[in-house]
C-alpha cells in the first residue's frame, strides 16, 4: 500500500513511532494494527480495526546498518483519514458471452458471495492472442450482477469473452472491499481477488489512468468511538 493523501485533501503525510516488538518483522507498505499496544500486520481477512500503513521495514533482526531493524519502535502513516492506494487486482477470463464472463477457475475466491461484485467496474486490459472478443481495450463494462455458483459475473452487454482475456476489476466506490477482496496474505500490501475478507478496508477512488485502487480504513484504531 501507499499513502497518497487525507481525506480533507492534505498531502504533506506525517509518520509517528509506535511501539514495537523487537523481533517483529514488518515490510513498509503493509497495513498494520495494533495488539496489545504493539504494532503487527494485519490479517489478511483484516476483521480487527487497522492503525494504518507501515511507513518504514523492520526486519526483527538485527543489522549492523539500520540500528531500527529490531528496535523497539516503528514509524506509521496512522491518520484515520489516510487515503491510499495499491494496484487494481485482475482476473483472466475462462468464458462468457455478450453478458457475462466466467473469470478463470481460482481468480475469484469461493467465498465471494451472491451479489458481491455488483456495481463494479470491469476493464479490458488484455486480449489473448486468438481473441474473438470485440470490445476495444481499455473499455469501462460495469457489473450488474454476480452469482456465486458457477462464479458468473453478469455484464452490460457487449463483447464475447475469450479465455485468458484479462479484465481490471475496481471495487465499488463507497463499499467495504470485503465481500470481493482481502489484503494478500504474504504482503499485506495490496487487495488479491482469489479471498475475500477485507471487511475494514474500503474503496474510495478509481485511478484508471494508473491502475490503482483508493482505499481508506473501515474501522480505525485512532477513530472517535460512540459513548
Amino acid at each position: 500500500m501507499r499513502p497518497i493523501q487525507n481525506a480533507g485533501g492534505h498531502v504533506g503525510l506525517t509518520a509517528r513511532k509506535y511501539p514495537i516488538a523487537y523481533n517483529t518483522a514488518i515490510t513498509a507498505g503493509e497495513v498494520v494494527k495494533l495488539v496489545n499496544g504493539l504494532v503487527v500486520a494485519s490479517a489478511a481477512a483484516a476483521a480487527a480495526a487497522i492503525l494504518g500503513i507501515a511507513a518504514e521495514n523492520h526486519p526483527g533482526t538485527a543489522d549492523a546498518l539500520n540500528a531500527r531493524a529490531n528496535g523497539t519502535d516503528i514509524l506509521v502513516y496512522d491518520n484515520p483519514e489516510l487515503i491510499f492506494e495499491c494496484p487494481v487486482p485482475v482476473i483472466a477470463a475462462a468464458s462468457g458471452s455478450a453478458t457475462t464472463i466466467v473469470p478463470k477457475s481460482g481468480d475469484v475466491a469461493a467465498a465471494a458471495a451472491n451479489d458481491a461484485f455488483n456495481d463494479s467496474i470491469m476493464v479490458l486490459i488484455e486480449k489473448a492472442a486468438d481473441s474473438t472478443n470485440t470490445d476495444p481495450l481499455g473499455k469501462h463494462i460495469p457489473i450488474t450482477d454476480y452469482t456465486a455458483s458457477g462464479t458468473i459475473i453478469t455484464k452490460a452487454s457487449g463483447g464475447t469473452p475469450s479465455a485468458g482475456d484479462k479484465y481490471e476489476v475496481y471495487p465499488k466506490i463507497g463499499a467495504a472491499v470485503g465481500g470481493i477482496a482481502a489484503l494478500d496474505s504474504t504482503t499485506l500490501s495490496k487487495l488479491v481477488l482469489t479471498a475475500a475478507g477485507a471487511t475494514k478496508i474500503k474503496c474510495v477512488g478509481h485511478d484508471y489512468d494508473r491502475h490503482m485502487v483508493r482505499l481508506m480504513a473501515v474501522e480505525h484504531s485512532l477513530g472517535v468511538e460512540d459513548a
